[in-house]
C-alpha cells in the first residue's frame, strides 16, 4: 500500500472540503472573501494532487480524491450544517471507504 500517495489524496481531498465549506458559507451570506478563500483552497488542493500523480495512475488518484472528499463533506455537512444522512449515505460511504482501500491496494 502506497502510504504517501494515501497522504497526498487525503490532504487534497481535505483542502478540496475546506474550499467547499467557505462555499457553502459564501452561498449562504455572499461574501466575496469566502469565494476568494475557496477558490485558494482548491488552488492548493489541485497542487497537491497533481504530486499525488506522480505515484498513481490520474484515473486512481482522482477517484481516492473524490472519495475522501466525499467522505469529509458528508461527515462536515452533518456536524457543521445539520445536514441529514439516512442508511442508503452511510451504506454509499462505508462503500466509499472499501473503493479507497481496493483502489490502493
Amino acid at each position: 500500500m502506497d502510504w504517501i500517495f494515501l497522504l497526498l489524496a487525503a490532504l487534497s481531498g481535505l483542502l478540496f472540503t475546506v474550499g467547499d465549506i467557505f462555499l457553502k458559507y459564501w452561498a449562504n451570506r455572499s461574501y466575496p472573501y469566502q469565494m476568494a478563500l475557496a477558490f485558494l483552497f482548491y488552488l492548493i488542493g489541485g497542487v497537491v494532487l497533481g504530486f499525488s500523480f506522480c505515484r498513481k495512475e490520474i484515473a486512481i488518484a482522482v477517484a481516492v480524491l473524490i472519495c475522501f472528499n466525499l467522505i469529509a463533506v458528508s461527515i462536515i455537512g452533518f456536524t457543521l450544517f445539520k445536514e441529514s444522512l439516512g442508511l442508503k449515505q452511510v451504506l454509499g460511504l462505508s462503500l466509499v471507504a472499501i473503493a479507497i482501500f481496493i483502489l490502493n491496494t
